[in-house]
């Protein structure tokens, strides 16, 4: 396992009713519970949106040499399997409540504005390559344990909350060099947006700070942009 090679291939012969194998995690793994130290994290336009998280230390340390995966040699399925991971029961016990009570009876626009600007202001960014030596894309918990983030880990967070939180849909958008997300939303909202299969997604981005959804990012372009279907 003490390698520099990046990737070997040693075999391409099929075997009978061979199957690939999935790195897909459709289910918290069923690890020992460490807690991790509380983290407070608030947005700036919205101080309601305050709450106090941790998660579990054990599975952070799954994540942190887990493998990373595409299918067909697509790169936007590597984000894709992050985001679609599902968020621990134990940061969903300390973040979600907080976050429920502070977007009820909200609409659509308002409660994914406030969810939005939590994720855009409550951490701090920073690049991978200065952090970690090289790219790196987060689970949802490594990015409510780890102090730094960047705009892979704030969508694919800003992701999970929404779908949780609300039950909408959401896409990632990938620009080249910067990830964003855009939410379908089922109420009227105005804005920039990317369409597929007839439906509409507004951008909603996490790493434009202080922006609201609909707007796009300076110098990304909607129309060339690769829309990455999530779960």
């Amino acid at each position: 396992m003490d390698c520099d090679q990046k990737q070997l291939r040693i075999c391409q012969v099929a075997f009978p009713k061979e199957t690939p194998l999935s790195l897909q995690i459709p289910a918290e793994p069923l690890l020992a519970v460490r807690t991790s130290a509380q983290r407070s994290l608030q947005s700036k336009r919205y101080p309601e949106m305050k709450v106090t998280v941790n998660t579990n230390e054990n599975l952070v340390k799954f994540f942190d040499t887990y493998p990373t995966s595409m299918i067909n040699e697509d790169f936007g399925t590597r984000w894709a399997m992050s985001a679609n991971t599902p968020l621990s029961k134990q940061a969903k016990s300390s973040l979600y409540p907080s976050l429920k009570m502070a977007i009820a009876g909200k609409t659509q626009s308002e409660a994914v504005n406030r969810i939005l600007n939590f994720v855009q202001t409550a951490f701090v960014y920073e690049y991978d390559d200065k952090v970690w030596g090289g790219d790196r894309a987060f689970f949802a918990d490594e990015t409510l344990y780890y102090p730094y983030c960047d705009c892979e880990d704030r969508s694919i967070l800003f992701s999970r909350l929404v779908r949780d939180l609300l039950g909408l849909k959401v896409v990632l958008i990938y620009y080249p060099g910067h990830l964003a997300t855009a939410v379908q939303f089922t109420e009227n909202v105005t804005g920039d947006y990317v369409a597929m299969n007839g439906k509409r997604y507004v951008i909603c981005d996490p790493t434009y700070i202080g922006a609201p959804i609909g707007a796009t990012m300076p110098k990304m372009d909607n129309a060339k942009a690769k829309i990455i279907l999530l779960e």
